[in-house]
């Protein structure tokens, strides 16, 4: 019996050694495994954080070039402004070019009108006073 009952313990010393055996082979498994994923979430988490990173920049850029935007529309608008008002002010001073332009016509076109009478009397009266020269001389002969 007690021969039965030690080779019954050695038959079990032998099953638990091997299933400590598999057990530490298992665990060991596991544990490479669990140092891998280890290493898997280090890098991704590292990997989380340089493109939270680059998102933060790119978000900044976004701003600024928003920025830049927005005042270059405002700077546009403005100058289409200052286009308008002075497209307006040539419009107006090419209509009072035109209109003066016309005056100085008209104005000239008169005073030639008076010249021209002012010769007539001048020549009427020179012919009048050329007969009083000829009557004078007429008289004094």
């Amino acid at each position: 019996m007690k021969r039965h009952l030690i080779e019954d313990l050695r038959s079990r010393l032998k099953a638990s050694q091997e299933n400590e055996k598999t057990s530490n082979e298992t665990l060991e498994n596991l544990e490479r495994k669990v140092k891998a994923l280890t290493e898997d979430c280090s890098n991704k988490k590292t990997s989380i954080d340089s493109l939270k990173q680059r998102l933060n920049v790119a978000t900044k850029e976004k701003s600024q070039y928003e920025q830049m935007y927005h005042k270059a529309k405002d700077e546009l608008e403005k100058k289409n402004l200052k286009l308008t008002n002075l497209e307006s002010k040539m419009i107006e001073t090419e209509s009072a070019m035109t209109e003066l332009e016309t005056t100085a016509s008209q104005q000239l076109h008169d005073l030639a009108k008076q010249s021209g009478q002012a010769l007539e009397t001048v020549q009427e009266k020179l012919l009048l006073t050329s007969d009083r020269v000829e009557q004078f001389m007429t008289f004094v002969k």
